[in-house]
């Protein structure tokens, strides 16, 4: 009896043997083609990415039977575990292929306005007709990323029934880490691809594509920082008729406020710390809630005496023109070739250092000839994007789409669903509600230097349980100012000011019930208010040039972490990605430019 059970075990110990070499050796060939269908993907070759895709997912649908015969094993202990989850993974990977497949299909018609290697179907015609008229058609895919979002939420249940705690990271690998990675993906994947849907639809509306659409573009100097990311210097309107789009033209934003027929009083810190009674269109983006900022900026524009009638307004920055020429070469306008090359006398890009020389106001730079000089930049670049090799259009979508996540582009319209659809894939710069803690750091340089240009700027945060088992929170915001000064006088005679004191009104939303215990580092003592929905903490500070400076703020949040402590920090628009160092609860994460708005979840 004992040999027969011996054989038993022995035969059994071969079968499965073979079975998981030959799962083993299947699973690598699925893995290995996925990882070709990836670099064909980041060579734009759609063709070839979707026969890798399709190759990759048979492979995996022929491990998955393989697999299968394990199945007898998951009522083992501990062994079920395991067989189990190496099933999920599978499941998880056919069914993210599958969405990879449906969406290279979806976007496939597209392949020839979207510079892939592939044969789309608006070939012929100019690049702005072949645009517009895929535009037109936007209304096709949407059924088709339908189904990539069902193909995502399966893998998404499958790879959320595997447990971390079975992978710890003393592991060779750290799969506890790799598998926590997946999850986050598979989830961002899915809620991208939800979030994407209503801007699919609406897209054709703001396009122009059943009747023409007039927009303000402002352009926001983010090396003068204010709370939507610069002050605002200049201003143009686009019309868009049929993806179509050209220029009405552009102008200095004073000469707009020279033209304004109602006065309203201005913010207090506005009133102390520039010096006027009345609000102007240039310093009316105070609220660091871009849709809250905008609605001001309107009211006022409409007692503009050279307003025109618009349907939304598009915001954007230095950061957006630099990264945009980056991609499109040097551009030509009056007679000047703006580049991206780095200058001396400003350690900076020339594109930046022109339009710096441009927006710095006693040192005018011909203004009276070059008042035009945003709309003219602006037009050229669409103009060269237009008539750039198919092969550099990938990056420029990249380049515009990473321009809207990192806050350099922001949205707003006046239709309702544009505006929903905006907010929803976060390009409209809003300050949103969240169940957790929150964390929002805005600074408006009141100094009339671009010493944003120069300032560099690291935050830090501790969180642990006060005696009540509520947050309690340490927030160090360091400062630092490498650059000498420059001649800022009124009444120099040449030369930018761009290095000059910073003089910061500085504004830190957290959630609403929190409570400041003490702070420092500021002139004017931080003080607690409300807006938007939360507890506002703001004061007022100065930084020499050559200078450091600290700010540092106790306070606690009416939040208990238990299991799970869960912030959301939203950034400043035009901000370059300060460096942020979170311990919470002491479990230190990694430094980390914050580059756009990011959810920190810890299990405690």
């Amino acid at each position: 009896m004992r040999k027969r059970i011996t054989l038993i075990i022995l035969i059994l110990v071969v079968f499965y043997g073979i079975f998981a070499i030959l799962t083993v050796f299947s699973a690598k060939r699925a893995i290995s083609t996925t990882q070709k269908a990836v670099g064909a993907a980041k060579l734009q070759d759609l063709d070839a990415t979707k026969a890798y895709l399709k190759d990759a997912k048979k492979e995996f649908n022929t491990t998955k039977k393989w697999v299968s015969v394990f199945t007898p094993l998951r009522i083992v202990p501990l062994l079920g575990w395991y067989v189990a989850d190496v099933q999920r993974g599978i499941g998880a990977a056919i069914d993210g292929l599958g969405a990879a497949i449906t969406f290279a299909d979806a976007i496939t018609p597209y392949a020839d306005v979207l510079g892939l290697v592939g044969q789309g179907t608006f070939l012929g015609g100019t690049a702005a007709e072949r645009l517009a008229k895929a535009i037109e058609t936007l209304s096709l895919v949407t059924p088709q990323i339908d189904e990539v979002g069902k193909s995502l939420q399966k893998a998404r249940d499958q790879i959320d029934r595997i447990e971390s705690w079975r992978y710890p990271n003393f592991l060779p690998g750290k799969p506890g880490t790799l598998l926590a990675q997946a999850k986050q993906t598979v989830d961002q994947l899915e809620s991208l691809v939800v979030d994407t849907k209503p801007l699919l639809l609406v897209l054709p509306e703001i396009m122009g594509q059943q009747k023409e659409k007039k927009y303000l573009i402002l352009f926001q100097n983010d090396k003068e920082l204010r709370p939507t990311g610069g002050f605002i210097t200049a201003y143009a309107v686009f019309r868009i008729n049929k993806g179509t789009i050209a220029s009405e033209g552009s102008n200095d934003i004073y000469n707009l406020d020279n033209t304004l027929l109602k006065r309203v009083p201005p913010p207090g810190p506005i009133a102390t710390y520039l010096n006027v009674s009345n609000l102007n269109l240039r310093d009316s983006n105070w609220s660091p809630d871009f849709f809250a900022s905008m609605k001001q900026f309107e009211k006022l524009y409409e007692a503009a005496g050279d307003k025109k009638v618009i349907d939304g307004i598009i915001a954007l920055d230095t950061q957006f023109v630099l990264s945009m020429m980056e991609v499109l070469g040097p551009i030509e306008a009056y007679g000047t070739k703006f580049t991206t090359d780095k200058v001396d006398v400003c350690d900076c890009p020339q594109i930046i250092y022109e339009l710096e020389k441009f927006a710095d106001e006693p040192v005018a730079y011909e203004k009276g000839s070059r008042k035009g000089i945003i709309g003219v930049l602006m037009q050229q670049m669409m103009d060269q994007a237009f008539n750039a090799p198919k092969s550099t259009w990938p990056n420029l979508l990249g380049t515009a789409i990473d321009s809207l996540r990192q806050k350099h582009l922001l949205l707003y319209f006046h239709d309702s669903q544009s505006q929903e659809a905006v907010e929803r894939i976060n390009f409209a710069g809003r300050l949103y509600e969240y169940d957790g803690d929150y964390l929002n750091i805005n600074e408006a340089n009141l100094g009339g230097a671009k010493s944003n240009l120069y300032i560099q700027q690291k935050v830090r945060q501790v969180a642990k349980k006060d005696k009540d088992g509520n947050i309690h929170k340490t927030l160090t915001i360091e400062y630092k100012y490498p650059r000498r000064m420059d001649n800022c006088s009124l009444e120099r005679k040449g030369g930018l000011c761009l290095a000059g004191i910073y003089r910061d009104w500085i504004r830190i939303y957290v959630p609403k019930g929190s409570s400041l215990i003490k702070a420092s580092g500021t002139e004017v003592p931080i003080t607690a208010t409300e807006d938007l929905g939360k507890i506002v903490f703001e004061g007022f500070f100065t930084l020499r040039p050559e200078g450091t400076g600290k700010i540092e703020i106790e306070y606690t949040v009416p939040i208990k972490a238990d299991k799970v402590y869960k912030l959301l920090m939203q950034k400043q628009p035009g901000t370059a990605g300060p460096t942020y160092e979170i311990d919470a609860f002491g479990k230190k994460q990694k430094p980390f430019p914050l580059t756009t708005d990011k959810e920190l979840i810890v299990k405690l």
